[in-house]
């Protein structure tokens, strides 16, 4: 299983970079984007940076014509891999739509929560340093970016995460990172609101 993950995860990273060169997102007609790609943009543009640095100091060393081969080719998949990266978290936004608000981190992931599921949202800054970007912890999702959230969704009831190399778990929390935290909170009250009203 988590072979098959990584695989397809990787495919739609590479993926991303043809959507960003046509400028589209990864959004259904309806939804509405909230974008988190700020965060870590700076630091993917400088490993993009150092890569190239790298690959331009392999190719002035002697190390034969098999060896500096192998060394393009992986030079060429970094690079690759570093701008899927980069564009992967611009094509796939969070989203907001009259029906779920999905959380996402990339290529790598992608939760729908349904909007009826939605008992609370506010805005509130938190700091994850020293932990991994996404954990699962007594049944709070975290989806860090640059190890910070700022927008917490508090759920009527438990909603099935599936983390990117396929393993599940239960989420009556979730906490992620929007570029603008008061407008994805705004966003998704109305929408929360609006099924209320119904």
């Amino acid at each position: 299983m988590g072979a098959r993950h990584y695989f397809r995860n990787e495919r739609r990273t590479f993926a991303a970079i043809g959507l960003a060169l046509r400028g589209r997102k990864a959004l259904t007609g309806d939804a509405v984007a909230l974008p988190y790609s700020g965060a870590q943009r700076s630091f993917l543009v400088v490993f993009a940076v150092v890569t190239v640095v790298e690959g331009l100091l392999f190719a002035l060393v002697e190390f034969g014509p098999a060896v500096h081969v192998v060394l393009a080719v992986l030079e060429v998949y970094s690079l690759l891999l570093v701008l899927g990266l980069l564009c992967s978290a611009t094509v796939y936004p969070h989203s907001v739509s009259p029906r779920e608000v999905r959380v996402r981190h990339g290529a790598h992931l992608d939760v729908p929560v349904p909007v009826t599921a939605i008992a609370a949202v506010r805005a509130r800054s938190e700091d994850h340093s020293g932990k991994r970007a996404l954990t699962l912890e007594d049944g709070t999702f975290t989806v860090a970016q640059s190890w910070q959230t700022n927008v917490v969704l508090e759920l009527r009831h438990p909603v099935t995460v599936t983390r990117p190399l396929g393993r599940t778990g239960e989420a009556r929390v979730i906490k992620f990172y929007a570029a603008d935290p008061r407008a994805a909170v705004a966003a998704i009250e109305e929408v929360t609101q609006r099924r209320r009203a119904r």
